[in-house]
């Protein structure tokens, strides 16, 4: 039940970056993510509020540099607001904070297992710009199989990178918390 929620909230605020940016309410993702983020932080179970901190702050890093890449290399290009082409604008990074607020529990699994994220990343990536640009919150560039694949390709190795950065930010919270007990 509890997987269940996260992703539905997952999903709630997915919809609020991409109808907001797609429509004229392009802020609505940002207050939106951020009150999940604060129930996140109510509901955190035995999750240090560092572990998520940290993890929130690798997602948008990572997030912010994936995205601005992609749309440096032409792949799509983000309905603008606030940050200037050829940056992810705010709405992008409200999204990566959006999914840091999954990885750890109904995808914690994927940070064991690399070559399955890899695999989740190569179609489920895709398909979430797939539906962003069906929405209108980006263009993607012609021809659009070729953006597509491309994206597979990234998303494929982005997602197994992200979920090693996630299990690593992990192992680097439990070791400083194993030194600062044992001092």
């Amino acid at each position: 039940m509890r997987a269940f929620l996260y992703v539905a909230g997952q999903t709630v605020g997915w919809f609020a970056c991409i109808l907001g940016a797609a429509g004229s309410l392009r802020w609505l993702g940002v207050p939106v993510v951020a009150a999940l983020f604060v129930l996140h932080l109510i509901a955190r179970g035995e999750r240090s509020v560092r572990r998520i901190l940290t993890l929130t702050m690798v997602s948008m890093l990572f997030g912010f540099a994936f995205d601005s890449l992609l749309i440096v290399c032409g792949v799509y290009e983000p309905v603008r607001w606030v940050i200037p082409s050829p940056f992810a604008t705010i709405w992008l990074v409200a999204l990566w904070v959006n999914f840091a607020l999954i990885v750890d529990v109904p995808l914690g699994w994927l940070q064991e297992h690399l070559v399955v994220a890899a695999g989740f990343g190569g179609i489920f990536g895709p398909l979430a710009y797939w539906a962003g640009r069906r929405l209108g919150a980006i263009e993607m560039a012609e021809p659009i199989a070729f953006s597509v694949a491309v994206l597979a390709v990234a998303w494929a190795l982005g997602l197994a990178a992200f979920m090693f950065l996630a299990r690593q930010s992990q192992v680097l919270s439990w070791r400083k918390k194993a030194t600062t007990t044992s001092q």
